[in-house]
């Protein structure tokens, strides 16, 4: 059975859904937990030169995030 993998481009519609609802705020633009999450994963998986990620690879706090922000299937 193969494992489920998230691509770039699903990380990337996650982490802009996240960003549409929960915009940057104060004087320093700080992002929510959830869109700094999914920034860091999506500059890793760059940095690595990979185009998805397996889930069961994830943090939990990366499965969180990306199991609110991921768009429907």
């Amino acid at each position: 059975m193969n494992a489920r993998r998230i691509s770039v481009a699903e990380l990337e519609a996650a982490i802009n859904r996240a960003r549409a609802a929960q915009p940057a705020s104060g004087a320093e633009a700080s992002l929510t937990l959830e869109v700094a999450t999914l920034g860091a994963l999506y500059g890793r998986l760059i940095w690595e030169r990979r185009d998805a990620v397996e889930v069961d690879a994830l943090s939990d706090a990366e499965r969180v995030a990306l199991g609110l922000w991921l768009p429907p299937a």
